[in-house]
């Protein structure tokens, strides 16, 4: 069932799988803290995130937040606005 989230925390990586398609293209993120894989049809298949721990940072940054400590089972909520403006790549 999807999204199907894996978390690496000996690693620190994170990826959230939108759907079983087979990925044409993989396109890393400026800020390098992600990787969007891409079908043929420009659609997102999944998302890595290279690290966890930045992105947290991240967050509580963008947040105004002083509390950094953020679960990765809370990882997707925190990457919607991301998903959402990267819903078709073409």
């Amino acid at each position: 069932m999807y999204p199907h989230i894996t978390y690496n925390k000996e690693n620190g990586l994170a990826y959230i799988a939108f759907s079983g398609n087979e990925i044409e293209k993989s396109i890393e993120s400026e800020d390098e803290l992600f990787v969007e894989d891409i079908d043929k049809n420009g659609e997102l298949v999944g998302i890595e995130i290279l690290s966890v721990r930045r992105l947290q940072r991240k967050f509580a940054e963008f947040s105004s937040s002083t509390e950094e400590h953020i679960s990765p089972e809370m990882i997707p909520a925190y990457i919607i606005p991301f998903v959402v403006s990267h819903q078709k790549i073409c």
